[in-house]
């Protein structure tokens, strides 16, 4: 494993981090349903996040929102006792729930901030979070308030760094007119890469960056392929609908054709994937989602496979270019 300044916090993060929203499982929703991410078991969980740390792997990115907040209590399992101390742990909050659009309601802001933190905590069974982000850009009425209960966190011991998951630069620059912003979680992957200039400028401020969805929600990890790869996922899997958009049908029928980065180059699709995110200067580590020991073994792995370049890059990216997702990034 290789490891990279997270910014200007001090730390050194591995490059390869786990994303911890398909631990989440799945959830039952009120009128009976399930939803969320199929083939996941907790006891295997527990043990890719234990397999993950054998091989280097150092942080861990998950939300009050993933599952209901049942990522964060496989991750609090996974890291008791000793293992805590070898880990960043990074979760998030959705500043804007129960507040109204318009009405400033600074007391409720602060509230909502402060109870989530609280019970992230709990979940986590831990006494502080590293990273602590905001899941969305708060609403304009609340963002003075909601960067300053970050900042008391952070006073109080319970947050060391704090930052927010968003591609918008104006909401990045706004939030920081009342408060610093110490790390960024940004959407990027070789077919959607709008995020290039902002990865560029965050290198350039000293933000530590977390690269989010890396492998499109599975589209280039090469299982799903041609115009009928969304028949390959069980109906209650969150990713199913989007799957199935003619967009996305159409990208499936095209993405074999990246298939060049993996056939005899020494990478897997996976591998190839991530090694293009980590061959931008702007990126810190990549948090791709995992769902057992195999899946982070290869991950992990990409720090090593050889890099994409020359002729074989300009080709990866001039069929990128004629692949449309369903809008992962938001």
């Amino acid at each position: 494993m290789r490891y990279r300044d997270f910014g200007a916090t001090g730390l050194r993060v591995s490059e390869i981090g786990i994303g911890a929203y398909p631990i989440s499982g799945l959830q039952t929703r009120p009128d009976g349903t399930r939803t969320g991410w199929t083939g996941v078991e907790d006891d295997e969980s527990v043990a890719l996040i234990h397999r993950a740390e054998e091989l280097g792997v150092n942080l861990i990115d998950s939300a009050e929102g993933y599952g209901a907040g049942h990522s964060e209590e496989v991750v609090g399992r996974a890291l008791q006792g000793a293992r805590r101390q070898k880990w960043i742990v990074a979760t998030k909050v959705q500043p804007n729930q129960g507040l109204d659009r318009e009405k400033a309601d600074a007391a409720a802001a602060k509230k909502r901030i402060l109870e989530a933190c609280e019970a992230s905590l709990r979940r986590l069974r831990m006494e502080a979070i590293d990273l602590y982000q905001l899941h969305a850009i708060p609403h304009g009425c609340a963002s003075e308030t909601v960067m300053g209960a970050l900042a008391q966190l952070k006073r109080e011991g319970k947050v060391r760094f704090y930052g927010i998951s968003t591609n918008d630069r104006e909401a990045i620059e706004r939030l920081r007119s009342f408060g610093p912003i110490e790390v960024l979680q940004i959407g990027y992957n070789l077919l959607e890469r709008s995020a290039d200039a902002l990865l560029t400028w965050a290198q350039r401020e000293r933000i530590g960056t977390l690269i989010r969805v890396p492998l499109a929600k599975g589209m280039l990890t090469g299982k799903y392929q041609g115009a009928s790869a969304a028949d390959a996922l069980p109906a209650e899997d969150l990713r199913k609908e989007r799957f199935s958009r003619p967009e996305a049908r159409d990208a499936f029928e095209k993405l074999p054709q990246l298939n060049v980065l993996a056939d005899g180059t020494g990478r897997t699709m996976p591998q190839a994937a991530l090694r293009f995110v980590l061959q931008h200067p702007g990126v810190s580590c990549v948090i791709a989602g995992a769902k057992n020991r195999q899946q982070i073994e290869e991950n992990a792995a990409a720090c090593d496979v050889p890099p994409i370049e020359g002729d074989e890059l300009k080709r990866a990216l001039a069929i990128a270019e004629t692949v449309k997702t369903p809008g992962w990034i938001g």
